[in-house]
């Protein structure tokens, strides 16, 4: 009794096999494959940074990377200063 159940489980996992293998041959898997975008969305890069350079100067500036080709397309830079007395410290 035992190895007729066991035959009969053991049949069922076969077929279930044959099944999916046949289903396998109707449905096929492609593997994926990393294309470039063509819309541009998400080819560039915008960075913005700042620094201070004393009580009364500071500079900021921005520059934009072409992640495709590695140029800088656009870049900015400008100096502001502080005028009148300097605000206290705290």
């Amino acid at each position: 009794m035992e190895a007729d159940r066991f035959t009969k489980v053991l049949l069922v996992c076969l077929s279930l096999l044959v099944l999916l293998d046949l289903a396998g041959h109707f449905f096929p898997i492609h593997s994926a494959s990393a294309q470039p975008e063509q819309n541009g969305i998400g080819r560039y890069q915008v960075s913005a940074w700042a620094a201070y350079a004393g009580e009364r100067v500071h500079h900021s500036g921005y520059y934009v990377l072409d992640t495709v080709t590695g140029k800088i397309v656009d870049k900015g830079h400008s100096t502001h200063s502080i005028e009148g007395p300097v605000p206290p410290r705290e």
